[in-house]
């Protein structure tokens, strides 16, 4: 393989198929919204540092605003149905370039900001006015709770987080954790048992909004091994609830519509990160010497970098068709579950191959690869496991 170029967010092996160039409606190129993202990183070397987003407070509040007062947000938005192919293939756009931005790290607050919190809030009727407008400017920002501890995890079929009546105030009780943003969050929205229907008429999990700074609300950061600091636990004592947002029994309908965009953006986060790590462990193959030659004149070097390089083509190509289908409106649950599930086997196997191709250096906190393999094993968790993704799948 060639070397590599070093342009800041974009950079991919001369002579390899260059990363997709979006497309608004009528086939036009989002090249102006590509500059602008090349111009954001430029501008902000130091917040995107890899070394600020290996602590357990990197400045997710601070990227975030900036990134909503540059318009990044607003771009990758639409601002009506017939937008929505643009806005969709933007979002793309902004997943790819932070990618390769501080080893990959700050583009998972970002997404989980923009693609899981905002995205779910735009489509409930019940959301609080300007809620929606604060949080594309970076003004405000939100997180979803839904799993538990204890052993559930995933299981919403077992949830212990209740909310109940007392007097004329709704409370919820309970707790969530490896909440992504949890930290940082301005708002929770809770996914809650309602055993009593008191948010509506329906028993069964209700989708609440609660204030982040309510009284009995309490966070704190989570030491995981991936995403340094950006995952938290929340303990909810009696805490007010601000607003209902689908009332019991209406709750995860709710959320697993959205989980088929939210899937579909998390695998385009993952395909681009092992897409990042294999140019990274491409480039530093030509400058690694072992027994007197460049690791690269190995063929077998060689041979496993191409191989990646094919299963990223062909993972993007995969995840890339759901992005169509959900432009299109019709992205089906399995095949969203196949993006999330095909592209985690993706980043986990590029990470661990570009960790063995870099030797001890590899195994360096701060090291590309090493960094990309512990938030690939995050990921992979994040939006349901591959065990739930595969039975997704299965049942079609």
């Amino acid at each position: 393989m060639t070397e590599l170029s070093t342009a800041p967010g974009l950079s991919t092996a001369p002579g390899a198929p260059a990363p997709p160039v979006s497309r608004a409606p009528g086939g036009i190129p989002t090249e102006v919204f590509r500059k602008q993202l090349a111009e954001f990183s430029a501008a902000r070397g130091e917040l995107l540092a890899a070394d600020r987003w290996e602590s357990q407070d990197p400045p997710v509040r601070e990227l975030l605003g900036a990134a909503g007062a540059a318009g990044l947000f607003r771009a990758a938005w639409a601002v009506d149905e017939a937008d929505r192919p643009r806005a969709l293939w933007h979002a793309v756009e902004l997943h790819t370039a932070f990618a390769r931005l501080g080893n990959g790290a700050p583009g998972a607050p970002l997404l989980t900001h923009l693609d899981v919190a905002t995205r779910l809030l735009a489509t409930l009727p019940a959301a609080p006015a300007g809620l929606v407008e604060r949080a594309l400017d970076g003004r405000t920002t939100a997180a979803l709770a839904v799993t538990e501890p204890g052993g559930a995890g995933s299981d919403l079929a077992s949830l212990t987080t209740a909310v109940r009546r007392d007097k004329d105030t709704l409370t919820v009780t309970g707790e969530k954790w490896f909440i992504s943003n949890a930290p940082y969050a301005d708002h929770l929205l809770v996914l809650a048992d309602d055993p009593e229907a008191v948010t509506g008429s329906r028993t069964g999990p209700a989708l609440l909004l609660l204030e982040a700074t309510a009284p009995g609300v309490a966070r704190e950061t989570l030491d995981t091994s991936g995403h340094t600091g950006l995952t938290g636990r929340i303990r909810l004592d009696a805490a007010p609830v601000h607003t209902v947002l689908a009332p019991g029994g209406h709750g995860l309908l709710r959320l697993m519509r959205h989980w088929i965009h939210e899937r579909v953006m998390v695998a385009v986060r993952m395909t681009e990160l092992a897409s990042a790590v294999v140019d990274h462990a491409a480039e530093a193959a030509h400058h690694r010497r072992t027994f007197g030659s460049a690791l690269i004149a190995n063929q077998q070097v060689r041979f496993r970098l191409a191989d990646l390089s094919a299963q990223v083509l062909e993972t993007r190509a995969a995840v890339h068709h759901g992005i169509r289908l959900l432009a299109e409106g019709g992205c089906p649950m399995a095949y969203a579950a196949v993006c999330k599930y095909r592209a985690a086997e993706l980043l986990r196997t590029a990470a661990d191959e570009a960790l063995q191709l870099s030797g001890a250096d590899g195994y360096r906190t701060g090291h590309p690869a090493q960094r990309a393999l512990r938030d690939g094993l995050g990921l992979a968790l994040a939006g349901g496991t591959d065990e739930l993704m595969l039975l997704q799948i299965d049942r079609g």
